[in-house]
């Protein structure tokens, strides 16, 4: 142990020797630049490189990063989000009607979907600090991914039974059980939540940390379109008479596809895990160098704090649009279904013939649960947009990093739409959608409505990822300049501070629905219900906002030059050009680079 870490040391003053260490480094502008696979060292010795020479390597890639990764290596590390997407599709279009179906009103049940938010506040940023600095042999993101995913699998399995234990343990205490079924399913809702919050934030983190800069866009592309495939995945389940076709999963439509999800998690976890494989933080040398001692959890929120006040200017404004985008996202994400699913029950109702005696219990429930199942049409529809724009937007959308060697050039590409114009229309679209609402009278106009949202959440799934991802590996390039120092470049923090401001406005978004509820809705199956059509029209308000924010988002054409002049050039004394088709110039960058 002695000798090798005598070896290590020597081999560290010789590589100092060799690259000529200075105690401030030039800025590093690189439109192909390294990876965000670790932070960097203080010094620019790659611990990966040193181990390799230790180990009698030769090669590894010494521009200190992750190398070009593989279609097949970037779809198992994205895997693991598109088996979460199935477990969140089955929460969102089935947990509302399940909670309904409890007896709880729309104001107690918005309020249970706080659960949501409060995990990205409370859970996630705490989970993106923990793998940051887990010492774990297995890697930094991996056991957060696999415990996660086993709480998830508990939690759903436990809520979409706990009718059943709930009358098998209280059975003789009748008057109870309906209250406890409720605490119950409160309770699994919440563990629910923050399960998936911790699979979520690590499973980010985990892509952010494996691929290099001029793949994040693919690679967070990759992530949308599997957790589209998962929606599908999903919502086609949902609009089956599962308990028919797989009468061994359970009774009801929520049980076989809480099972269904669980089992598509597991699988989707496990090969993720098994097959990417990341850095043992135990010889990672920035990793090693860092004392490890005990945090409070105030000291997580402390942190996070100084990560929002560290965060790059280009990172705050897109966590700007994301707060208000996601005042709108929420109420589509767990309304869709009791909207459209209240049109098609009234839709049935008033075409019954009016000598018809009323309706009993059994057939009251079973109409809402073929309400529900129509509904998931309407859901069903929107991934496929979803879908269809994941897999069109990338080809479409001028890429913001190319590497010479492997960018393509598409007939399809439109050169002066570029990441944050699109998103910034896909705002637009969201906005006008819900205010389309004063229009839709009927099930098929909700539903085509439903289908159009799509093309917003496909943006959503997309593009703040990609454009964060693209510049904490900006920052990581330059992050031993002094101008790049205050800057956070850690990507579980930034992903964790990100989530703090995609959660928040959900908590007021669900605040807000609670009040609305409370004056506006009525009793299940009534008439006239508009508390959902009038949450659905003030939650465009928000995003004509991130609209605008949007706007402001920067191009990496125009963040080179904002570097150059942060290190004493003017854009008059240097310029890079740059093309749509593959980002900056080569020749232009590398000419930067002798200058600076």
């Amino acid at each position: 142990m002695v000798s090798e870490e005598h070896e290590r040391t020597t081999l560290v003053n010789e590589m100092r020797e060799e690259n000529g260490t200075k105690q401030s480094t030039p800025l590093h502008r690189s439109a192909v630049g390294s990876g965000v696979s670790s932070p960097a060292p203080a010094d620019p010795i790659d611990d990966q490189i040193l181990r390799s020479r230790i180990e009698g390597e030769d090669n590894v890639d010494e521009n200190f990063g992750n190398p070009t990764r593989s279609t097949l290596y970037i779809f198992l590390l994205t895997l693991a989000i598109g088996g979460l997407q199935i477990s969140w599709s089955t929460e969102f279009s089935n947990g509302t009607p399940f909670l309904l179906s409890l007896g709880m009103s729309k104001t107690v049940m918005s309020l249970v979907w706080i659960a949501g938010p409060l995990s990205g506040v409370l859970v996630q940023p705490v989970v993106g600090m923990l793998s940051d600095s887990s010492m774990s042999p297995f890697g930094r993101r991996r056991p957060f991914m696999v415990g996660g995913a086993a709480f998830t699998t508990l939690s759903l399995l436990v809520l979409s039974w706990s009718k059943d234990i709930v009358a098998g343990v209280l059975g003789k205490f009748v008057d109870a059980v309906t209250g406890a079924t409720q605490f119950l399913a409160v309770i699994m809702v919440y563990v629910l939540d923050f399960s998936v919050g911790t699979v979520q934030a690590s499973s980010r983190a985990f892509i952010v940390d494996n691929v290099p800069i001029h793949q994040q866009q693919v690679a967070n592309a990759w992530a949308a379109v599997l957790t589209g495939v998962g929606n599908i995945i999903g919502f086609i389940l949902g609009t089956m008479n599962l308990p028919k076709v797989f009468p061994f999963l359970g009774n009801t439509q929520f049980k076989c596809l809480a099972v269904i999800a669980s089992l598509a998690l597991i699988l989707s976890i496990g090969l993720a895990c098994k097959y990417i494989k990341e850095k043992d933080p135990r010889v990672d040398v920035y990793l090693r160098e860092q004392p490890i001692r005990r945090r409070s959890i105030l000291d997580f929120f402390r942190q996070t704090v100084r990560g929002i006040s560290r965060l790059s200017p280009q990172v705050r404004l897109i966590c700007d649009t994301e707060f208000f985008a996601w005042t709108g996202y929420f109420p589509m994400l767990f309304y869709t279904t009791t909207y459209v699913g209240e049109m098609y029950y009234q839709e049935v109702i008033h075409a019954r013939d009016p000598s018809s005696p009323p309706l009993t219990s059994d057939e009251i429930d079973k109409l809402w649960e073929a309400a529900t199942r129509y509904a998931s049409w309407s859901l069903l529809f929107y991934s496929l947009t979803s879908l269809i724009a994941n897999l069109m937007l990338p080809l479409i959308i001028a890429p913001s990093y190319a590497h010479p060697e492997l960018a393509k050039p598409s007939r399809l590409r439109i050169k002066w739409l570029t990441l944050p114009r699109s998103w910034m229309i896909s705002h637009v679209v969201f906005a006008l959608a819900m205010l389309s609402t004063f229009f839709i009278n009927t099930g098929r106009q909700a539903t085509i409505m439903i289908a159009v949202l799509g093309i917003p959440w496909a943006h959503a799934l997309w593009a703040p990822f990609a454009l964060i991802a693209e510049d904490i590996a900006r920052i990581k390039e330059n992050v031993r300049h002094p101008n790049f120092e205050r800057f956070e470049h850690e990507a579980g923090i930034i992903m964790g501070v990100h989530n703090v401001f995609v959660s928040l406005p959900q908590v007021f978004s669900s605040l807000a629905s609670s009040i609305i509820f409370k004056f506006l809705a009525k009793p299940r199956g009534e008439e006239d219900d508009n508390s959902i059509v009038w949450i659905f029209r003030l939650s465009g308000l928000g995003a004509i906002v991130a609209a605008y924010l949007s706007t402001k988002i920067k191009t990496p054409d125009q963040l080179t030059v904002e570097d150059m002049m942060f290190d004493g050039l003017s854009s008059e004394e240097e310029s890079i050009d740059y093309d749509a088709e593959t980002g900056p110039v080569e020749g232009q960058v590398r000419m930067s680079r002798e200058v600076m």
